[in-house]
C-alpha cells in the first residue's frame, strides 16, 4: 500500500509525541502496546509519513520537521533517542526534506502567552506567513492525504482558515481542537467536505485513556447499571513531571496547552466540549440531565515561582467526584484520580484517526466519520455509547459498511442536514 502522507498544523508537543511514537513502533515492530488498532483497513503505523508542518514560532519555522519537533517550548517525553528522516533510517516516518513553513498567526496566540518566559511559551515573529494560495500549493505538491489541526485551544479563526485550506487542497482533516462544535457549525462544515468528496474527524481530540474517556466510561457504566448520576465533577490540572525528567529538582510550569488555557476568555468552547462528554452519555440513553451537576473544568494552571529554571510539564492530573443513586434510593459516592503524560495520550488516538480518514476515502465515505469521531473526539457530530463507537471503528477497520456509514457513501449523494446529529448548542451550561 502507498504511504499516507500527513501535514501538521501546529508543531507542538502533541505533534512531537505523534511522530516520535510512530518511529518508536517502527523501531520496535513487536511492541503493540498503546495501539488501539494495529491495522486499519490494511494500513499499519509504518504506512504513515509526515511530509510538512506549519507553525508560527520562529524557533521552528524554516527548520526541518525533525529538528522543529524538539525545539522549545515542546516538552513531551522523548520516545526515541533521535528523530530520523527517511534518508537517514528505514525506521523514520518523516519524509526527506520535510520542512516547517510559516503559518498566519490569526488568533493562534492568546495575548497572555506573551507574559511567560520564552522557554515555555510561543515566540512569534516568523513572518511573513505563506499565502493561502502558496499553502494550498504546498499541500498539493507534497500529495498530502490528511491534515491534522493541532492549534492551541481558542484558535477559532485560525481553525476556519485551515479548514478552508484543506478544502481548497482537497485533503482530509482531523480537527483536534474544540472548534466547529455547535450542530449548526458541524452541519455546515460537513456539507463542505461532502461536496469535495472528503472525510473529516472531529472535533476536540480526546486522549487514548484520559479524563474524557474515563468520565464517559464511568458515567455510562453507572447509567447502564440503573443508577442516576446526580453529580459528576471532573477537574484537570497541570502538575508533576514529564516522564524521564523526574530527576530535575525544581517546580514545574505547565505545557503550552495549559498555559494557553490559563485565562477564562480562551476556554469557552473547551468548557462546552468537555461537558458534552458527560451529558452525551445521558443523551444517548435518553436520560434527563435536568437538575444534575455535570461539570468538567478544562484546566487549573499553577505556575512555579519566579527564579531558577522554568521547566514545562507534560503531566496532567484529573480528579473525579461522582455521586449517584441506585437500588431503592441507595447512595453511591466515588472519587478517582488519573495522572497521565498528556501528549502521548493524544498520539494514541490521532494515529488511528489519520488511518480512518484514508480508509474511509478509499471506501467512498464522505463527511464526518461518526464512529471514529465519537471514539477519538470529545464533541463528535453524534454522541455514541462507548461500545457503539468502538463497533463502528471496528467495522471501518475491516472495511465493512454499516447502517451508519451507508448513507455517507458518495454514490448516495448525502446531505449533511439529513445525516444523524446530536444537537449541541455550542453554549456552556455554566456562566
Amino acid at each position: 500500500m502507498s504511504k499516507i502522507k500527513v501535514g501538521i498544523v501546529g508543531v507542538g508537543s502533541c505533534a512531537k509525541s505523534l511522530v516520535e511514537g510512530i518511529q518508536y513502533y517502527n523501531e520496535n515492530p513487536e511492541d503493540k502496546i498503546g495501539l488501539m488498532y494495529e491495522d486499519i483497513g490494511g494500513y499499519k503505523v509504518h504506512d504513515i509519513e509526515f511530509v510538512l508542518g506549519f507553525d508560527i514560532d520562529k524557533r521552528k519555522v524554516n527548520k526541518k520537521l525533525a529538528e522543529a519537533l524538539r525545539a522549545k517550548p515542546n516538552c513531551a517525553m522523548d520516545h526515541v533517542d533521535q528523530i530520523y528522516t527517511n534518508g537517514e533510517s528505514n525506521v523514520s516516518c518523516i519524509a526527506d526534506g520535510a520542512t516547517v513553513y510559516s503559518a498566519p498567526e490569526l488568533d493562534g496566540i492568546a495575548p497572555h502567552m506573551h507574559e511567560y518566559p520564552d522557554e515555555v511559551t510561543f515566540v512569534n515573529g516568523a513572518q511573513p506567513a505563506e499565502s493561502f494560495d502558496r499553502t494550498v500549493e504546498l499541500l498539493k505538491y507534497h500529495n498530502v492525504d490528511v491534515l491534522v489541526n493541532y492549534l492551541p485551544v481558542g484558535s477559532e479563526e485560525a481553525s476556519k482558515y485551515w479548514v478552508d485550506v484543506a478544502l481548497a487542497a482537497e485533503v482530509h482533516f482531523v480537527n483536534c481542537i474544540p472548534t466547529l462544535i455547535s450542530t449548526e457549525d458541524a452541519v455546515h462544515t460537513e456539507q463542505r467536505f461532502i461536496d469535495k468528496g472528503l472525510s473529516i474527524v472531529g472535533s476536540d481530540m480526546r486522549s487514548a485513556w484520559g479524563a474524557s474517556r474515563m468520565s464517559e466510561v464511568l458515567q455510562g457504566a453507572m447509567l447502564d447499571s440503573g443508577l442516576m448520576v446526580t453529580q459528576h465533577i471532573q477537574m484537570n490540572m497541570a502538575a508533576g513531571s514529564t516522564q524521564g525528567q523526574e530527576h530535575i529538582r525544581t517546580g514545574r510550569t505547565a505545557n503550552t496547552d495549559f498555559l494557553n488555557m490559563a485565562k477564562e476568555y480562551r476556554l469557552k468552547n473547551k468548557h462546552v466540549s468537555k461537558e458534552n462528554v458527560l451529558k452525551g452519555q445521558n443523551i444517548v440513553r435518553d436520560e434527563s440531565t435536568a437538575g444534575m451537576t455535570l461539570y468538567a473544568g478544562p484546566s487549573l494552571t499553577v505556575l512555579q515561582k519566579p527564579g531558577g529554571d522554568y521547566i514545562p510539564s507534560d503531566n496532567k492530573i484529573a480528579n473525579f467526584d461522582i455521586v449517584a443513586y441506585g437500588f431503592a434510593g441507595a447512595r453511591y459516592e466515588m472519587s478517582a484520580r488519573l495522572s497521565v503524560q498528556d501528549s502521548p495520550n493524544s498520539g494514541g488516538v490521532v494515529v488511528s484517526a489519520i488511518r480512518f480518514c484514508k480508509v474511509a476515502s478509499e471506501m467512498g465515505i464522505v463527511g464526518f466519520l461518526r464512529g471514529p469521531s465519537a471514539w477519538t473526539q470529545k464533541t463528535p457530530p453524534v454522541q455514541l455509547k462507548t461500545q457503539d463507537a468502538k463497533f463502528e471503528c471496528d467495522a471501518l477497520a475491516r472495511r465493512v459498511i454499516t447502517p451508519m456509514t451507508e448513507p455517507q457513501l458518495k454514490e448516495n449523494r448525502p446531505k449533511a442536514k439529513d445525516l444523524p446529529h446530536t444537537f449541541q448548542s455550542g453554549e456552556n451550561d455554566y456562566v
